[in-house]
């Protein structure tokens, strides 16, 4: 699977706890906006590994679930898809709204986050949108951290627990293009575009480029299938396994809110039955009074 890494910007530096918000010491913390579609979470996610494998270190995650799995973006798209949201669900320990949040660390290739020396004081980066920006700070518990806004200026993703005496220079950076993102294949996403346009264009550009190559190279050989996800091991294949598995989700939602409706209908009906138990047992209480009571004689 061919990658159009997103550019992305260094944000401070890990540090010990007491100047990275309190936290655990050296670690990174990462989120991602929710809402934004897997395949371009993934594409962040291996723009930010490919960046700390240019510089020697590695991603590895250290929540309990995903502790010592590490961010391959040679890996299948399947393994991607499974670490990404075993990462975000080992999370639990801290929640946010719209976002899913992933704790780890970078140590250097062929060492752990336990190795001395591994980890500490190492580069910290975030994933950025062509044509958007770049804005950092400090504080609210977060060390030094950096946000990544689109084009139309939300944020997108954070990146925090930096080392509060080390900050970057600039407070705010504008991201280099102008909000459209041009591939080898010629595609444009307009300036304005949101993220999911932007990106989308890449993603597009990348399959129309392998075609093309293909084309130019003469008859094409008929990939094999990958052996987790069941789809060739191409472009195409990897969106035949996108596509399902966001129909299953949907199908899953479906089932659930049909689940809750149900549940809804039950509650309903037993609290219906509850009041009328609590009607009856007091009209049996007033008849027993009605009939215990004796009326007081007439004195004359």
């Amino acid at each position: 699977m061919a990658n159009s890494f997103l550019p992305v910007y260094r944000s401070g530096f890990t540090g010990p706890s007491k100047n990275i918000g309190g936290s655990t010491e050296y670690h990174i913390d990462l989120k991602i906006l929710k809402n934004m579609p897997l395949q371009e979470r993934i594409r962040a996610m291996d723009s930010l590994a490919n960046q700390y494998q240019s510089i020697g270190r590695q991603i590895e995650f250290s929540n309990p679930g995903v502790s010592g799995k590490t961010w391959n973006p040679a890996a299948p798209l399947a393994e991607k898809v499974d670490l990404l949201e075993r990462g975000a669900a080992a999370h639990g320990h801290s929640q946010h709204q719209g976002w899913d949040s992933y704790d780890f660390y970078v140590p250097f290739k062929g060492k752990s986050r336990f190795d001395p020396g591994a980890v500490e004081g190492a580069s910290i980066y975030i994933p950025a949108v062509p044509g958007g920006k770049i804005r950092r700070g400090s504080g609210g518990g977060y060390g030094y951290y950096s946000e990544a806004l689109d084009p139309t200026g939300k944020v997108v993703f954070r990146v925090g627990h930096g080392d509060i005496t080390r900050p970057e220079e600039q407070a705010a950076i504008d991201v280099t293009g102008d909000g459209a993102a041009t591939t080898a294949a010629g595609q444009t996403a307009p300036a304005g575009s949101s993220p999911k346009d932007i990106m989308a264009a890449v993603f597009l550009g990348n399959i129309l480029g392998e075609i093309m190559n293909k084309n130019q190279s003469g008859a094409p050989q008929q990939p094999e299938a990958d052996p987790i996800t069941g789809y060739e091991d191409t472009e195409e294949g990897d969106i035949k396994f996108l596509q399902k598995l966001a129909k299953n989700q949907e199908q899953q939602e479906a089932k659930q809110d049909k689940i809750n409706e149900e549940e809804r209908y039950y509650q309903n009906q037993l609290a219906q039955k509850e009041a009328l138990q609590t009607k009856l047992q007091m009209a049996e209480m007033l008849k027993s009074a009605q009939e215990a009571y004796v009326a007081p004689k007439a004195v004359f």
